[in-house]
């Protein structure tokens, strides 16, 4: 097996024992057992556990960011804008299952590791990509005011991310399909006019 092969067969299954079992608990041996190799060898690619986790952390926040900002560079109109960022984040979360899974599962330990990996501005610029595309909403009149913007922001998230660990696409109900009905659901509830 190829080197680049064997390090991505490393991060996949790294991926899935912490978002299993949580980081705290996975030890580089079970992921040896899983990749088939002996725990030397993990050592050979990535110098320790929080080098695996700060890895597929890494790899899921430049692919949300990228997937963010070709949104943010083409869709003009708020609403349109959020219906496709909430498609772009399903899609990433899809393609980074247990990364996901760890982002969500693990809050206290990433904070520090986010830090120390300089990931940090990844996460606070996907963040500002909504929150900028709800206060042009909000600035333009199409959302309404009666709602914290913020909170707003904070429920739609959760309802994205969170969808992942009951949603699996299938092509009866897609990611679009999903993204559709979060949108009659989320946006929709919030255009402005729906506060009665």
């Amino acid at each position: 097996m190829q080197p680049q092969e064997r390090r991505r067969q490393i991060l996949d299954c790294a991926a899935e024992v912490f978002a299993s079992k949580g980081i705290a608990a996975s030890t580089v041996r079970e992921i040896a057992d899983s990749v088939g190799v002996y725990s030397g060898t993990l050592y050979h690619y990535f110098p320790s556990k929080d080098a695996l986790v700060v890895e597929i952390i890494r790899e899921y926040l430049d692919d949300l960011w990228s997937r963010c900002n070709d949104v943010m560079a083409q869709a003009t109109d708020p609403v349109d804008r959020l219906a496709q960022l909430i498609e772009a984040a399903l899609d990433s979360s899809d393609t980074h299952r247990g990364a996901t899974a760890i982002w969500q599962n693990e809050g206290e330990y990433m904070p520090e590791k986010m830090h120390e990996a300089g990931l940090g501005t990844l996460a606070t610029d996907v963040e500002n990509a909504w929150l900028t595309t709800i206060d042009e909403g909000l600035s333009a009149g199409t959302f309404r005011t009666d709602i914290d913007s913020r909170v707003f922001y904070k429920l739609i998230r959760d309802a994205v991310w969170l969808s992942t660990q009951w949603h699996r696409p299938t092509p009866e109900y897609s990611n679009a399909a999903l993204a559709a009905d979060v949108r009659t659901l989320f946006i929709d509830g919030f255009r402005a006019g729906r506060n009665g």
